[in-house]
C-alpha cells in the first residue's frame, strides 16, 4: 500500500509533465467530472463488490446449485437492459440526466438495503427482486455518468474523458471486492474456529480454510469425513458452522454496501 500512494504521488507528476497524458488531469477542474468520477467509483465498490458475492450466499447460505445461482442472476442483467433504455428515453424526452441520476441512485441503495435484510430464510423470489430492483438502478445510471462527462469535457479530450469513467468504475469495484473480501474471511474464520471440537485434526480444517472453495472440495470433504459415523457427525457440525460464518460475514458485507449507496444518494443529488 506504501509503494502504491509513492507510485501513484509519481504517476500524478508525470500526467502534469505529459504533453499527451494518459488522464488529462485538468478535466477534474470541472466540478461535473469530479462528480461523476467520485460518484462511479462509489457506485462500483459499492455495488459490484457485492455482485461479486452474491452467488456464494445463494450456494453457500441458501444451498443453490452453481447452476441455479447462475441462472438467479440473469435477472441482474435483465435489470440492467430496462434501466438503459429508460434512461435513454428519460434523457431524450426530458433534455437532462438529473431525474435518472437520482433515481437511478435511490433504486441501487433500495436494493442494497433488500441485500441487508436477507438471511438463512431468505427465499429465491426476495434475492430476485432485490437484483431487479438493484440492477435496474445500475442501468439508469452507468449512461448518466458517461452522457455528463461527455456534454462537459473539451472536444480533443472526448475519449480520455469517456474512458475515465470505466477507469474509476473498475477501480471502485477492485478495491470494494478486496475489502469485502477480507471482512468476509476474518468474520468466516472467527465464527468457524468458535464451533470447533476440540479433537478435530487440523490437517482436515486446511481443507475448510477458503469459503470460495468449498463447493468444489465438496466431494473430497465427504470421503475424508464419511469413512466413520463420527466423521460424517463432524462434518456436518463443521458445515453448519461454516455456513453461520458465510451469513454473518456475507451480512456484514451486505450492510456496508448499503451504508455506501445511501449516502451516494447525496452525490446523485448535488
Amino acid at each position: 500500500l506504501a509503494f502504491s500512494v509513492v507510485m501513484l504521488a509519481v504517476f500524478l507528476r508525470s500526467e502534469t509533465r505529459a504533453i499527451e497524458p494518459l488522464i488529462p488531469l485538468s478535466l477534474f477542474r470541472n466540478p461535473i467530472i469530479s462528480l461523476c468520477s467520485v460518484a462511479v467509483f462509489v457506485l462500483g465498490m459499492g455495488m459490484f463488490g457485492v455482485i461479486i458475492y452474491l452467488p456464494l450466499f445463494m450456494q453457500g447460505v441458501l444451498g443453490t446449485s452453481a447452476t441455479q445461482s447462475g441462472n438467479l442472476l440473469t435477472p441482474l442483467m435483465l435489470g440492467a437492459v430496462v434501466g438503459s433504455v429508460v434512461t435513454g428515453q428519460l434523457n431524450l424526452r426530458l433534455g437532462s440526466y438529473k431525474i435518472a441520476a437520482v433515481s437511478g441512485s435511490i433504486l441501487v441503495a433500495a436494493g442494497m438495503i433488500l441485500f441487508a435484510r436477507m438471511g438463512a430464510a431468505t427465499q429465491r423470489a426476495d434475492v430476485i427482486l432485490a437484483m431487479i430492483i438493484a440492477r435496474t438502478g445500475m442501468g439508469l445510471l452507468q449512461p448518466v455518468y458517461t452522457v455528463a462527462v461527455q456534454n462537459v469535457a473539451p472536444r480533443k479530450q472526448m475519449g480520455a474523458a469517456t474512458a475515465s469513467t470505466a477507469f474509476f468504475r473498475s477501480i471502485g469495484s477492485t478495491m470494494g471486492v478486496a475489502i469485502f473480501g477480507s471482512v468476509l474471511l476474518t468474520s468466516y474464520h472467527h465464527d468457524l474456529t468458535i464451533g470447533i471440537p476440540p479433537d478435530t485434526p487440523p490437517a482436515a480444517l486446511k481443507l475448510f480454510s477458503n469459503p470460495l472453495l468449498l463447493v468444489q472440495l465438496r466431494p473430497k470433504l465427504d470421503a475424508t469425513f464419511g469413512q466413520t459415523a463420527a466423521g460424517r457427525h463432524l462434518l456436518q457440525m463443521l458445515l453448519a458452522n461454516v455456513r453461520t460464518g458465510l451469513l454473518n460475514g456475507l451480512q456484514r458485507i451486505f450492510f456496508a454496501s448499503a451504508v455506501i449507496m445511501t449516502l451516494a444518494i447525496i452525490l446523485h443529488v448535488l
